[in-house]
């Protein structure tokens, strides 16, 4: 962390003054979205910054579904809560989960490297509450949770979360999502509807926070960051108040320049994968999709294809005032 440059939104100049074991605020940054909008990339772009601690859908022993009220809300919540403060305890359904899905821990790097050499204490909440309390810098995202459940988030002061909601144009979400073997039959996954209903809710909650919360809450279209990655990554690392290090001007020149690897990868072509869907649905696909949808297009300022010659000229990003 030699010349680190700290984000004057900080008021400090000392790296102990963010790490929790020394009695530090650390600075925390929550990424809001769904299923194949995204959010892989960045959480990988928070990930890339230095001395970060990666929390990947925490919520993920959810199972494919969306958490919007409820008993589940309470939980999901309760863990969230846990995660953020690096509290590991009253976590044992998280941690047993893990278990068996180690991939809820492989995309946190730093701490995945000493699960690898030590296993035996990968799970144990005696080992990752204080090393998780090493880290200055905590970001966390989850596919799960809707917008409007993270009021208490960013109602509380002392914890000082900058939350980002992150949404994508349905049409290339349900596509993505096609590629996915435990998308089908989960109606919060493969249904359009239904999808379609939380982008709504999500955007007339998006803009309550916008008034609410002007200093910690931002909304962003996964296409706007694509078409203008570099940019658009140092407004979001502003708003996040953290620092565009090299660190993260590598990962991004590495990871937007040509799509390698499958469909989980994050070395994608920033300028194709957004609008991808256009070429790979069908026009019966598109239609079926924008039937149910068009609410959320219109808020959304996505635009629509009117047959299937336009389908695959037509530039479907409208103008949409994303403030960051």
């Amino acid at each position: 962390m030699l010349d680190y440059s700290f984000h004057p939104a900080l008021n400090t100049k000392r790296l102990e003054d963010l790490v929790p074991e020394y009695g530090g605020k650390p600075v925390r940054s929550l990424v809001i979205t769904t299923w194949r909008s995204g959010s892989t990339f960045i959480g990988d772009v928070l990930q890339s910054h230095p001395a970060t601690y990666y929390h990947y859908e925490p919520l993920m022993d959810f199972d494919i579904k969306q958490v919007r009220h409820g008993k589940a809300a309470k939980e999901a919540l309760h863990n969230l809560h846990h995660l953020l403060n690096c509290d590991y305890s009253e976590m044992e359904h998280y941690l047993n989960y893990g278990r068996g899905h180690q991939w809820l821990f492989e995309h946190n790097k730093r701490l995945w490297q000493y699960c690898k050499a030590f296993p035996h204490i990968c799970w144990s909440p005696r080992f990752l509450t204080p090393f998780c309390k090493l880290f200055p810098f905590q970001s966390l995202k989850t596919v799960r949770l809707r917008l409007n459940l993270t009021t208490e988030f960013l109602q509380d002061k002392q914890l000082g979360v900058q939350v980002l909601l992150l949404v994508r144009d349905p049409r290339g979400t349900m596509q993505s999502r096609r590629h996915r073997v435990w998308c089908p039959d989960n109606p919060d996954c493969d249904n359009p509807a239904w999808l379609c209903q939380d982008l709504v809710s999500d955007f007339h909650t998006a803009k309550k926070f916008q008034t609410m919360f002007p200093n910690s809450f931002r909304m962003v279209r996964y296409e706007d960051l694509s078409f203008n990655v570099y940019n658009m990554t140092k407004k979001l690392f502003e708003f996040f108040h953290l620092s565009y290090h090299r660190r993260v001007q590598a990962f991004l020149d590495t990871h937007t320049k040509q799509t390698i690897g499958g469909v989980s990868s994050t070395f994608r072509d920033s300028k194709v994968a957004p609008i991808h869907w256009q070429q790979d649905l069908s026009w019966e696909d598109v239609k079926q999709i924008q039937s149910v949808c068009g609410e959320a297009l219109r808020l959304w300022g996505y635009r629509i294809a009117k047959d299937e010659a336009h389908l695959r000229s037509f530039n479907p990003v409208g103008e949409f005032k994303t403030v960051l």
